[in-house]
């Protein structure tokens, strides 16, 4: 999203520094203003949200009201954020040519937005909404997303290392906007203990998490969903195209008027494939001398 941005690289700098510095700060002080008007014991004891304990401590029991309408306003607005991008990241997919009807997920018509995305978000926020029975299927679904959360970050931690070990071996000039070594180092070490932490069993055995049932299901449940999307993609790129004689191919298409393209993967036989490769560029875009 960088692209929508005036001076991305300036103003990155300066407003994403700042706004992590305000953020940390404000986050820090209502840490220090919780434990400072709430005994440790009433937290201990307490089974509702720390913030309620704080508001009903600090302000008295009608301000809870409050705090409800400040969870909804914040709720309100990470919801807009996620909307937004991860609407992005599956378009983004969709352009790559590894979803099903790559045109839906990329056209912004009628009205200039990817519609498709969007609709697939607000279809799982609202199952999440009304479908999880309380207790143990809901936080099972919620701490389903968690694992492959932190499996996706430490690989993009890796990737980044990797992709500045190439950078550096082909002399590639510096990127005007990079994270200090240091930053993605903390980073990664981070993820690998959100990968590694959750297999060490509470303190209770084996059944004594938020679930009910066996503590580390979801981290289970959620590897064995990356594995099988794994091998649905080996099939699909390496097995397949062996068994019928094809390879793989991108080609960029025009979606609609307002300059939205993608890219759909075709089968190309493999006595044909020297020829395709001669008349497109390494994107699939037709080279202009090939017609």
């Amino acid at each position: 999203m960088a692209n929508e941005i005036k001076n991305p690289i300036p103003t990155l700098k300066r407003n994403a520094t700042a706004s992590l510095l305000i953020f940390f700060s404000l986050y820090f002080l209502c840490n220090i203003a919780s434990f400072a008007a709430v005994p440790k014991d009433i937290f201990l004891e307490s089974k509702e949200l720390s913030d309620a304990v704080f508001f009903r401590t600090a302000f008295g029991s009608s301000a809870e009201s409050a705090l409800n309408f400040c969870v909804l306003l914040s709720s309100f607005g990470n919801l807009l954020a996620v909307l937004i991008s991860q609407s992005r990241q599956i378009r983004e997919f969709a352009r790559q040519g590894v979803l099903p009807w790559t045109e839906f997920w990329v056209s912004t018509k009628p009205f200039g937005t990817p519609i498709g995305p969007y609709l697939l978000k607000w279809g799982f926020i609202f199952l999440m909404i009304v479908a999880p029975p309380a207790c143990d299927a809901f936080q099972f679904v919620v701490s389903l997303k968690t694992y492959p959360d932190a499996i996706f970050h430490a690989a993009m931690g890796v990737g980044l290392l990797l992709i500045r070990r190439r950078r550096s071996r082909s002399n590639t000039p510096r990127s005007n906007f990079r994270v200090w070594w240091a930053l993605v180092i903390l980073y990664l070490l981070a993820q690998v203990f959100l990968l590694v932490m959750p297999w060490i069993p509470p303190e209770g055995g084996i059944y004594a998490g938020t679930i009910s049932f066996l503590w580390c299901t979801y981290m289970i449940v959620g590897i064995g969903i990356m594995a099988t999307c794994g091998i649905y993609y080996y099939l699909w790129m390496k097995v397949l195209p062996r068994w019928g004689n094809y390879s793989i191919r991108s080609q960029v298409i025009s979606v609609d008027d307002n300059g939205a393209n993608t890219h759909r993967l075709l089968r190309v036989p493999n006595s044909k494939v020297s020829e395709w490769d001669a008349a497109h560029d390494d994107l699939g875009r037709v080279c202009p001398l090939s017609g």
